[in-house]
């Protein structure tokens, strides 16, 4: 589990600073501390945000893995573990899921029940490489609750929660229990918790930086030659 030096205040207010900015503005912040290659930290296309108009989701993962999709009798699942380690875990939680099962297109990890649950018990997102259903009952029953997915399927099939708190792999993201992860509609991305405190005030300079070179661009009189070297940079 990733170590956590944060208490509960300053974790919330941590999270709520990173909320104001989207995925791709963070991801580049991240890049100029030079901890981590650049080719890893974020998921692929396949784990897409479902309410963009939720703006941007900040938490810390909550790992799991499950299959839906073998058929035959119900199986044991470890549902009780996830919710217990929901319950304990730092805040805002994001239950994190990996599927293992055999048919990922038909898989299925979570839908109105399971997320009004989730969201009683301080998480404030589920990300998955599985589909999920109820789309349009969550925000009725669990309002504001984020989702990341493959898709969307109508059944919950014969579902089972197989390991709890692992390391998963979503989307080729690695996320360990206790990361800390940011998600928009630019897709999910995981926060080094080594720089997470110094992000905010770097993605703001970033933010300045990327405005100064879009003002030159669009200034008729600025020469291009000036403008190709800045932008190269």
């Amino acid at each position: 589990m990733t170590a956590n030096p944060l208490d509960q205040a300053s974790a919330r207010e941590l999270c709520d600073a990173l909320r104001e900015f989207d995925a791709a503005t963070l991801s580049n912040a991240i890049e100029s501390f030079d901890v981590r290659d650049r080719t890893i930290g974020f998921a692929s296309k396949e784990v897409a945000c479902c309410y963009p108009e939720l703006g941007s989701m900040v938490g810390f993962a909550v790992t799991c893995t499950v299959d839906t999709t073998t058929p035959g009798p119900r199986r044991p699942t470890r549902l009780s573990d996830l919710i217990a380690l929901v319950e304990a875990a730092p805040k805002p939680a994001i239950v994190v899921c990996q599927y293992v099962g055999k048919d990922p297109s038909r898989g299925c990890f979570a839908g109105d029940m399971v997320v009004t649950l989730l969201q009683r018990l301080g998480a404030v997102g589920i990300v998955t490489d599985a589909p999920n259903r109820d789309v349009q009952m969550i925000q009725q029953r669990a309002p504001g609750f984020h989702l990341f997915g493959s898709g969307k399927v109508a059944s919950h099939g014969n579902g089972a929660i197989e390991g709890v708190n692992l390391t998963v792999d979503i989307g080729g993201l690695v996320v360990r229990p206790g990361d800390l992860l940011h998600g928009d509609v630019n897709g999910l991305i995981s926060i080094p918790l080594e720089i997470a405190a110094e992000l905010p005030g770097r993605a703001r300079q970033v933010l300045a930086e990327e405005q100064q070179l879009v003002d030159l661009m669009r200034d008729p009189a600025a020469d291009i030659a000036l403008i190709k070297a800045r932008f190269l940079h």
